[in-house]
């Protein structure tokens, strides 16, 4: 991943680590913190067809096994779907955005990254924050942290934490195993964002000192709104393919 350009964005990129602490990193969402019992259903064939047609027969066959993967555990532990979901997104090839994109920083739908097989951090975080989300997962218990590595090269994670006393699990590309953050060192946390547009600026040392500096509410990301909007696009397009239903639950809000 590559340093923002925009001013207003850098402050984005910080991390619910620490006493928020959340780091001790087809469709966008947003669910309320309450679910109802409705589940996610898996699509008609249509839905592949089209895809295929769109991306070629291969992206097709992609797509379908990330629904499968969905649909079929559904009834699994939280861990359990964390580990399945970061094993699986973790497989996709990593593609620079400038090769992929012809853009030096595009933030890709998940729909976008698993039919071009292949992103950057924000890409592959943001596919799994979508196939956690579809699995049941609440939308308030995740968020996205900006870290710097041991390498000094500037990063992005998916981050899941279950409570506030309970330090933030990473789910991470560059690492196979899902770990606590307070046992991930390796990475300074920079800032953290969620769907609901909260914003945390972290301050690190990179020792043992981390602690939240300041918290934005309600912030308009630029690049994450870009997403969502063209995720609503996706489900616009392909929805018509599923036999008059819809392609998610209705308790998720776009």
């Amino acid at each position: 991943m590559r340093i923002m350009n925009e001013k207003s964005e850098t402050l984005f990129h910080l991390l619910f680590f620490k006493t928020l602490i959340l780091f001790s990193c087809l469709t966008v969402i947003q669910v309320p913190s309450v679910f109802s019992k409705e589940r996610f259903e898996p699509w008609d064939d249509a839905v592949f067809d089209a895809i295929a047609r769109d991306y070629g027969e291969d992206a097709g066959k992609r797509m379908r096994k990330v629904i499968d993967l969905i649909v079929e555990n559904q009834d699994k532990s939280v861990n359990e779907k964390l580990k399945l979901v970061n094993d699986f997104m973790n497989r996709l090839p990593w593609i620079a955005d400038p090769d992929i994109w012809k853009q030096e920083d595009y933030w890709a739908t998940g729909l976008e990254t698993i039919t071009t097989f292949g992103g950057d951090c924000e890409d592959i975080a943001i596919a799994k924050w979508m196939a956690l989300l579809l699995m049941g997962i609440p939308d308030d218990k995740m968020g996205f942290g900006y870290v710097q590595t041991s390498e000094g090269e500037r990063h992005m994670v998916l981050l899941y934490k279950e409570s506030p006393d309970i330090p933030s699990v990473i789910l991470d590309n560059q690492n196979k195993k899902v770990i606590s953050a307070d046992k991930r060192r390796d990475l300074i946390a920079i800032y953290a964002f969620k769907n609901d547009g909260s914003l945390f600026v972290i301050k690190d040392d990179g020792k043992n000192d981390r602690e939240l500096k300041k918290k934005f509410d309600d912030k308009k990301l630029a690049k994450w709104r870009g997403v969502k909007e063209r995720a609503g696009l996706n489900r616009e397009k392909y929805e018509k393919y599923n036999g008059g239903r819809p392609l998610v639950p209705e308790w998720i809000i776009y």
